[in-house]
């Protein structure tokens, strides 16, 4: 998955500033894909010259023009065409597990606080992840709508692996003690 199909899936939804688009990556897709605001400004620039999106400048008062994107019937066939490739196999690349495998040349007690400070910021994550699903998806899943479904369901694996890493982490924890 790249940028170029996350910005195509947004404004294929419905029109969107750069601004929005961001703001959408953090508040929705924020459990799976991240993106500054350079990033989305610069691949917004790219997919209108490439003619997958097009703008539509509206003038504001007492600020700069904003531009309002839009998916072109080229960009939909673009995002179609990419939707319809089987996925590859996500692959992560992570530096704590090279800490791991290399933990003899340093030392376990130094590998044991490099996993509490990893085991913090996965349980954040997690709060962060259980306080969205309980302030946006409170609802029955099967009283959503399509659209609310999709997000949640991604929002579900989000918590399914930082309450997996976590689990792992405990694991862990307990081995090293040993």
């Amino acid at each position: 998955m790249s940028l170029k199909h996350l910005i195509l899936a947004v404004v294929g939804a419905r029109p969107s500033t750069g601004y929005e688009i961001t703001k959408e990556f953090d508040e929705v897709a924020g459990f799976y894909w991240r993106a500054t605001h350079q990033q989305v400004y610069r691949e917004l620039a790219t997919l209108a010259e490439a003619g997958l999106v097009r703008f539509k400048e509206v003038a504001q008062q007492g600020k700069p023009d904003k531009k309002v994107y839009t998916i072109t019937a080229k960009g939909r066939r673009a995002f179609a065409d990419w939707f319809r490739e089987p996925p590859e196999a996500p692959r992560h690349a992570d530096p704590l597990m090279i800490k791991f495998f290399a933990a003899e040349l340093v030392g376990i007690e130094d590998l044991r606080a490099q996993l509490a400070l990893a085991r913090e910021h996965h349980a954040a994550l997690l709060a962060t992840y259980e306080a969205i699903a309980a302030q946006h998806y409170a609802e029955p899943v099967d009283t959503m709508p399509r659209w609310k479904k999709m997000i949640y369901l991604t929002l579900r694996l989000g918590i399914t692996r930082e309450r997996a890493w976590l689990s792992w982490a405990d694991e862990s924890e307990r081995v090293l003690r040993a």
